[in-house]
């Protein structure tokens, strides 16, 4: 099979070669905002732990008074009628789940204060929110590829658990580019560092690919848990002993089953989907029916999947939602560069 692979992969390696090559050649020129920019990216495809990272600089960021602004593109939205849609101005939610994407909605619960904008032309999104909400700081979710907007600050997003996506581009590896991508970054954010992984390596990998940039390790915690719906708080202990099902559409699904069982959780039964994932009312009644067969007194799901799930009937199946949190190993080194990147662009604008 792999076999049949072989030239689209190596055709669609070619492509993405010779756009960075462009790029870096500069016949084709990025853009570049009035508002500092911060991308947060990754490399590889599937789940980093991206988002929650982004909820936690956006909260810096709020709580050091700036105006925050979110550019996203909003991926796998069920309603793509509108090419812009402002998912929240930073008071209130202004579009449904449909028009903003799971990711988009969920950081605007997370982070109300910040404006998250969703659209595919971030430049010209970034324009928008510019002349129409006043914004001290952009934030470019999962901007590491948006090469057409130039950014002050370049986050690189690695999982511990599979930091280089086997070396090969899609479709032979999960890296989105060639390895010598690593070098466009200006800080390496390697997330679920508590999970068993080889750190010689990996820093070993990087200084071979000649990075020389900060790398801060980062963790998960899982901070808290409540009610699908009603969003009323829970003891964690509550699914300690139980029996549990556990329903989630992630990049990396695997990290999620394993926090549900460090809770002492008892595991009989998994949903996976891929990420993104739409649910319907018929999902939800066959994850009901196999997850009663199954004897589980209870579904856990993730905070992504609960603002897709909550509209639906579980048929008195409880329902958990487990809240997760970043917690960063070297905290002031990662504020210092966002607060200097911020401070340089005001500079070079004045």
């Amino acid at each position: 099979m792999q076999f049949f692979w072989y030239l689209p992969g190596k055709l669609y390696e070619f492509g993405v070669r010779l756009r960075m090559a462009l790029y870096e050649a500069g016949y084709l020129q990025a853009k570049t905002l009035q508002t500092p920019v911060i991308s947060i990216g990754n490399l590889t495809l599937g789940g980093t732990g991206k988002t929650p990272l982004t909820a936690f600089v956006a909260g810096y960021l709020i709580d050091e008074g700036f105006e925050v602004g979110i550019l996203t593109r909003g991926y796998a939205r069920s309603d793509t009628r509108q090419k812009r849609v402002l998912v929240s101005d930073g008071t209130q939610v202004r579009a449904t789940l449909a028009e903003s994407g799971d990711e988009p909605w969920m950081l605007a619960r997370q982070v109300p204060q910040a404006k998250i904008l969703v659209g595919k032309h971030r430049f010209q999104n970034g324009q928008w929110l510019e002349q129409h909400n006043s914004c001290d700081v952009f934030l470019l979710d999962d901007g590491y590829q948006h090469f057409q907007l130039n950014r002050d600050l370049n986050i690189l997003v690695l999982d511990a658990t599979d930091p280089f996506g086997g070396g090969e581009m899609v479709p032979f590896g999960r890296l989105r580019e060639p390895l010598y991508a690593l070098k466009r970054a200006d800080v390496i954010l390697v997330t679920r560092a508590d999970r068993p992984f080889d750190q010689d390596e990996l820093e070993a990998i990087l200084a071979a690919c000649d990075v020389t940039v900060p790398v801060i390790y980062t963790y998960h915690d899982v901070t808290g848990l409540h009610e699908l719906g009603t969003n009323r708080p829970q003891a964690q202990r509550l699914l300690a002993g139980k029996r549990v099902g556990v329903v989630c559409a992630l990049g990396n699904p695997a990290v999620f089953v394993e926090d549900v069982t460090r809770m002492g959780a008892q595991l009989v039964y998994q949903k996976t989907g891929r990420d993104h994932h739409a649910y319907t009312q018929s999902d939800v009644q066959q994850i009901v029916a196999e997850a009663r067969a199954a004897q589980a007194e209870i579904l856990v799901t993730t905070e992504k999947d609960a603002v897709k799930l909550e509209a639906f009937d579980f048929v008195g199946m409880p329902v958990s939602v487990l809240e997760i949190k970043a917690r960063i190993d070297d905290e002031v080194q990662l504020k210092s560069l966002l607060l200097r990147a911020i401070v340089q662009k005001r500079r070079n604008k004045d």
